[in-house]
C-alpha cells in the first residue's frame, strides 16, 4: 500500500506541475518529492497523448465540416498541447538557443539563459520549432495518428534521462532538486516505462524511433555538458521539445 500512495502522490505531483490540468487534490508538494517522481514523466506524456489522439478522433469523425483541412487540425492540435502542458519546456527551448548560441564564456551563457527576454537565437528557434510541429502533425494525422500518443511519451523521457546522467550546471536553482533526486536506475526505469508503452500502443516497430530518440537524448545532453559543465531546467526543456520533433519526423519516415 506504501508504494501505491507513493506512486499516486508522485503522480499527482507531476501532474500538477507539469500540466494545467485541474487537479482538485491537495498533495503536500516538495522540490524533493518532484525530484523522485520525475522517473515517471512518460506516463504523463502518455495522459496529454491520449487527449490529442482522441481530439483528433472526435475532430475527423464529427467535427469535419469545421476542421476541413489537416493544417487547421495540426494548428487545433498544437494549441490544445500547449494549453495542456502549458509553455515551460518552449520557454527553456527559446532560453537554452540564446544563450548556447551566444558563444559566450559559461556563466555569460548562463546568465542570458536566466534572462526572461526573448533573443534573436530564442525567437528564430521558435518560428521554426512552430512551422517544424504544424508541418509534421499535419502529416502524422494521416499517416499514423498513434504518433500523438508516442511522442509526448517519448519526449518526456528525455528529462529523467538528462536529470539522471549528468549534474546541474548552476549553483543552485530548482532544477537542482531534480537532478539530485536521479541516477541511472531512475534513467533506467524511465526507458523501460516508455518502452512498454510505446509497445502497447504501436507494437515492436516502436522500438526504433525511441531507440533513435534516446541516442539522440544523450548527444543533445553531452553538448550542452561540454558547454556549460552541466544541464539546467532550460536544456532540459528544449531537450524534451526537440526530441518531440524528431519523434514526429520519424513516424512520417518510418511510416
Amino acid at each position: 500500500m506504501k508504494y501505491i500512495k507513493n506512486f499516486f502522490e508522485q503522480f499527482i505531483i507531476l501532474l500538477q506541475f507539469m500540466t494545467r490540468i485541474p487537479i482538485p487534490l491537495k498533495i503536500n508538494y516538495s522540490e524533493k518529492k518532484l525530484g523522485k517522481s520525475i522517473k515517471f514523466f512518460p506516463l504523463i506524456g502518455l495522459v496529454i497523448g491520449l487527449i490529442l489522439y482522441f481530439s483528433n478522433f472526435l475532430i475527423t469523425v464529427y467535427f469535419k465540416n469545421i476542421f476541413y483541412n489537416k493544417t487547421i487540425i495540426a494548428i487545433f492540435l498544437i494549441i490544445l498541447e500547449i494549453l495542456i502542458a502549458g509553455i515551460i519546456h518552449i520557454d527553456g527551448l527559446a532560453d537554452t538557443f540564446d544563450g548556447l548560441f551566444s558563444y559566450a564564456k559559461k556563466e555569460k551563457m548562463l546568465e542570458i539563459m536566466k534572462d526572461s527576454r526573448i533573443g534573436t537565437n530564442g525567437t528564430v528557434v521558435l518560428i521554426l520549432y512552430f512551422i517544424t510541429k504544424t508541418v509534421l502533425t499535419s502529416e502524422i494525422i494521416m499517416i499514423n495518428p498513434k504518433y500523438l500518443i508516442i511522442c509526448p511519451i517519448i519526449a518526456r523521457l528525455s528529462t529523467p534521462v538528462n536529470a539522471g546522467l549528468s549534474n546541474y550546471a548552476r549553483k543552485s536553482g530548482m532544477s537542482n532538486a531534480i537532478i539530485s533526486e536521479n541516477g541511472i536506475f531512475e534513467v533506467i526505469f524511465s526507458l523501460t516505462l516508455s518502452t512498454i508503452l510505446v509497445f502497447f500502443i504501436i507494437g515492436i516497430k516502436g522500438i526504433i524511433p525511441i531507440s533513435i530518440a534516446f541516442i539522440f537524448i544523450i548527444i543533445f545532453m553531452l553538448n550542452v555538458r561540454k558547454k556549460i559543465d552541466g544541464i539546467t531546467g532550460d536544456t532540459m526543456g528544449a531537450c524534451l521539445e526537440l526530441t518531440s520533433i524528431l519523434v514526429l519526423f520519424l513516424g512520417i519516415v518510418l511510416r
